[in-house]
Formats: structure tokens, C-alpha cells, sequence
């Protein structure tokens, strides 16, 4: 059974600024590789990237993203890019059309761009399709739901100031646990978008009208870093909202 998309948005607003060592693409690419795994495991629906002004680091970030995203079997089309030149360190992302056989097997999911399938001789309309028959390999186009990954978008800080039911993660916010009807009342209203600050802070005070809700209780350490917070909190989120 392939993993069906969430019943309501579950998106996630993150700062460039979170991804430190600008200067070392090895790192660099390493930290980008770590939030899309985790983005694509607590199956978000979308990746805000918040635009403050630094459009190159932006665009590294969405072509890495791109590259991730795209299946194996296509990544060949993908023109050489400086920015990409580690994107051989990305971890696999081996959701249901990512990870399939290098030949034809019956009931693989498969993404077709340009009519090329990743299978030679095996081609098909653009879109997804359902293999059938390995011999002959013949497919069917692939219309049922399922998770595909998020999306990824950038946006001003000020068109993040008019989304709906968005919550900020804080180490002075709320317990979660204890405000598990009031998320999921959101959730279920328009979704749920969680704001992760820059490793500069001063989130909430920038935007004041959201809640904010701390999950890491009872912390280790002084200085929770943004990569660590997201993962925390949609870990805390995925319990919550299932």
C-alpha cells in the first residue's frame, strides 16, 4: 500500500539562515539532504522557503531540493550545475516512485517526463504510471493519491505574516501535549504550518499573533539548533495529528 497524502496541509516555514556553513558546499549539502529526509518522512505537503533578501543561497537550497525530489532514473536530465556538484551526498528519498527496479516489475510506480520512463523502451504520457506487465512492459497511467513529497515554495515574510493557523516553534512556548485539541482543531480547520525561526531568534516578536509551543520540553542544551528543532516538532506534530 503506497502512503496516502496528509487529510489537511501539514506545511513547514523555514529560514535559509538554518543552513549555517554557506561557504561549504559539502556540509551544506549534508544539512539540505537531512530537512528534505525529514520533510518527506512526516510526509509534509509543503516547504516554505522564507526570503530575506539572499537570492543565490535561496536558489542552492530549491536546486538541491529539485534534485532530491526527482527519481533516480531521471536525474540524468538534469543539466550540470555548480551547486550540484555534491549532490552525489544526498541520502536517497525512496518514496513509492524513487524506489523501483532497473527493469520492468509489475505493480511499481514510476514518474514519466518527456515520455521517458527510466525503462528503455517502456514509454509513456507524462505524469505517473502503474507497470502491468513486466515481459511486455506495458503501463497504465497512475491516477490514485498518494504521497509524493512536498512541494516548495518561497515567500516574503510578510505574505507568511496572512497564512492561516500557523504555529511557531519556541522553547517559551506552550506544551503541546497539553494543547493537543487546540492543534488538532486547527489542523482539521486549514491545516497546520509550522514556523521554524533563524538561528538569530526573535521569531515571536516578528510575529506576535501566532501561537507558540515548545516541543522539546525540559531541553539538554542552551542552544537548540533550527535542523533539531524541526525534527522535534514534527515528531511531536506526527503524534499529535494522526
Amino acid at each position: 500500500m503506497f502512503p496516502f497524502p496528509r487529510a489537511h496541509p501539514l506545511n513547514v516555514a523555514i529560514y535559509p539562515d538554518m543552513f549555517t556553513l554557506k561557504n561549504n558546499l559539502t556540509v551544506f549539502t549534508l544539512e539540505v539532504s537531512d530537512v528534505i529526509r525529514a520533510l518527506v518522512e512526516f510526509r509534509v505537503t509543503r516547504l516554505y522557503l522564507v526570503d530575506r533578501g539572499e537570492r543565490s543561497h535561496l536558489s542552492r537550497i530549491r536546486k538541491l531540493m529539485t534534485y532530491a525530489m526527482t527519481p533516480p532514473y531521471l536525474k540524468r536530465n538534469i543539466g550540470i550545475d555548480p551547486d550540484l556538484s555534491k549532490a552525489g551526498l544526498l541520502q536517497p528519498i525512496n518514496t513509492p516512485y524513487h524506489a523501483v527496479s532497473n527493469v520492468p516489475v509489475e505493480g511499481e510506480i514510476r514518474l514519466v517526463q518527456r515520455g521517458n520512463s527510466g525503462l528503455k523502451g517502456c514509454e509513456g504520457k507524462n505524469g505517473f504510471m502503474l507497470v502491468v506487465n513486466s515481459e511486455k512492459c506495458k503501463a497504465l497511467r497512475y491516477t490514485s493519491p498518494f504521497y509524493e513529497g512536498p512541494s516548495i515554495e518561497t515567500i516574503s515574510e510578510l505574505d507568511l505574516g496572512k497564512i492561516n493557523n500557523v504555529v511557531i516553534a519556541s522553547r517559551s512556548g506552550l506544551d503541546p501535549l497539553e494543547s493537543i485539541g487546540t492543534l488538532r482543531s486547527m489542523y482539521q480547520s486549514h491545516g497546520i504550518t509550522l514556523l521554524i525561526g533563524p538561528p538569530s531568534g526573535g521569531i515571536k516578536s516578528l510575529f506576535k499573533a501566532y501561537p507558540s509551543f515548545n516541543f522539546i520540553r525540559k531541553q539538554g542544551v542552551s542552544d537548540v539548533r533550527s535542523k533539531e528543532a524541526l525534527i522535534a516538532s514534527l515528531t511531536v506534530l506526527n503524534f499529535i495529528l494522526m
